[in-house]
């Protein structure tokens, strides 16, 4: 069994208030210092919460020195990611998650698609992340993982190019509201919690990896986030799942040979290219 230990750090954030922010992730460190998981992961711009609209142009230096902090309290050959709102080199701002290792920031990803409909206003806030630059694996003692945020789940690309960069499991973080609360589905789920499972079941079937969702919990201005974070594995069975609209610590262990296992008997290997190449014309 080649196990690793992934801790889904489902929490609360208070808008603009980094400080405050810092503090819950170092909390939340401390507290699982016994534990000593593989991965602890927070949820979508944790550190800055996420109807900020114009303070989104003011946190990105607190949440390099926010960075800093946290770094300091993780553990040798732990990983921790943590979500972040990030000033690029020409000084626009991206929906970020900076990914903790042995103390220090060993890198970032940005978010690709940009929800701007409905209560979502991303585009007017924020810059897409660049795909030559923002897919990226990186490498722990226990194993290759990528990372995604929220929107770019809801698309076949950002896993899929992941999946086949090598990455064996797939941290997704998200601040998903809670919708479809009159409309629950017969196994009393919400109508976009429902979504989320068939979305990253059929990523994890599809791409044969491990996903893990983490998402933002509590109220924030007028929304309410719902929570629910999950594990996915390869076959699409759900092996971890925190509560709904409260704050949860979640930490369980994957078993990773069962990747190899599925992959002998799934269509992953093949891939045609030229499907891609149609797509770009239209």
């Amino acid at each position: 069994m080649k196990s690793v230990q992934i801790c889904l750090a489902q929490i609360p954030s208070k808008i603009g208030n980094i400080q405050a922010n810092e503090k819950t992730h170092i909390q939340i460190l401390h507290k699982l210092q016994r534990q000593n998981p593989d991965f602890v992961c927070f949820p979508e711009l944790s550190l800055t919460g996420y109807l900020m609209k114009d303070l989104t142009y003011e946190v990105g230096p607190d949440c390099q020195k926010a960075l800093a902090n946290i770094a300091k309290k993780t553990k040798t050959g732990q990983r921790v990611v943590v979500g972040l709102a990030k000033q690029n080199n020409l000084a626009f701002v991206e929906n970020a998650a900076a990914i903790i290792g042995d103390r220090e920031i060993i890198g970032t990803v940005s978010k690709f698609y940009l929800p701007t409909y409905g209560l979502f206003e991303e585009r007017r806030y924020f810059v897409p992340g660049n795909p030559s630059t923002d897919l990226r694996i990186f490498e722990s003692p226990s194993c290759k993982f990528g990372v995604m945020i929220c929107e770019d789940a809801w698309h076949p690309e950002p896993i899929e190019a992941l999946a086949r960069l090598g990455a064996e499991v797939v941290f997704c973080i998200a601040s998903s509201p809670a919708r479809g609360l009159t409309k629950p589905n017969p196994k009393n789920e919400l109508q976009i919690e429902g979504q989320w499972i068939s979305i990253l079941k059929a990523h994890a079937i599809m791409n044969t990896v491990f996903v893990a969702f983490v998402n933002r919990s509590g109220p924030e201005d007028e929304e309410y986030f719902w929570g629910g974070s999950l594990i996915v594995s390869p076959s699409g069975e759900i092996v971890a799942r925190a509560k709904k609209f409260e704050p949860d610590i979640v930490t369980t262990s994957i078993d990773l040979n069962e990747i190899q296992r599925v992959r002998r008997f799934t269509s992953f290997r093949e891939h045609n290219y030229k499907l891609h190449e149609v797509l770009q014309e239209l």
